[in-house]
């Protein structure tokens, strides 16, 4: 009986089956298996073939249902899901303000004394922004200005399209496309296809307005007022 086993064991390893399905398919255990095909040499489009076949297995074992990945994953969700629902769908526009001046505080240009300048490759960032600018701030439609910032390589006129639908801009007050590769981006060339979008609006007073709104939030901080409001 041993003896079948060795040489079916043999013929299966010349085939190119791993140690593992060989001990599976002739109900032995892998050590035997193992001392029983020792001296047989695999080709290398077998031994690719197992590579492959492993990294199946191991796909298949991440996805299921009861693994590690997908166990943690339904929590996360869950998690998140539940979270997402703690923030209401309507606000007053004094929680906008504060949400759109921290905001800007984070990722605005602020250097300027007469441009407003907003920068993302968020299209919800810029949706909120463009709220923000237009229910808080009043801005007036024709004071907008957009400028999209994209590889060279890259779809100029569909990046303007999309970022036009997603801010309200009309194409026609857009400046100039700006083309570049940043130090941080020259190597990730294709992970924002449509690049980033920069809302600009010359406006003295604005600008100021925010960076008072800005310095209210930091007064805000350094008093304490954020942690007693609730």
């Amino acid at each position: 009986m041993r003896h079948r086993e060795q040489k079916k064991a043999k013929e299966l390893r010349h085939k190119g089956w791993s140690v593992r399905a060989i001990a599976k398919q002739l109900q032995c255990p892998k050590s035997s298996v193992s001392k029983w095909v020792r001296g047989i040499s695999l080709t290398s489009e077998q031994i690719e073939a197992l590579k492959s076949n492993q990294d199946k297995a191991r796909a298949k074992a991440a996805n299921h249902p009861n693994s590690p990945k997908c166990v943690w994953a339904k929590i996360r969700n869950e998690i998140s899901d539940s979270a997402c629902k703690e923030i209401s769908l309507k606000y007053p526009l004094s929680v906008l303000k504060v949400i759109g001046a921290a905001l800007y505080w984070a990722e605005g240009y602020k250097i300027s004394v007469n441009m407003v300048n907003f920068s993302n490759s968020d299209p919800h960032m810029i949706k909120l922004m463009m709220r923000f600018f237009r229910e808080v701030c009043g801005v007036r439609e024709q004071k907008f200005r957009g400028i999209v910032h994209i590889h060279p390589h890259l779809d100029e006129n569909k990046a303007a399209k999309f970022w036009s639908g997603i801010s309200g801009i009309p194409i026609k007050q857009f400046h100039k496309t700006q083309y570049g590769i940043s130090r941080a981006s020259k190597h990730k060339r294709d992970t924002l296809p449509l690049g980033t979008f920069r809302i600009v609006i010359c406006d003295t007073r604005l600008q100021s307005k925010i960076k008072g709104w800005i310095k209210g939030i930091e007064r805000m901080v350094d008093c304490g007022a954020l942690s007693s409001a609730g």
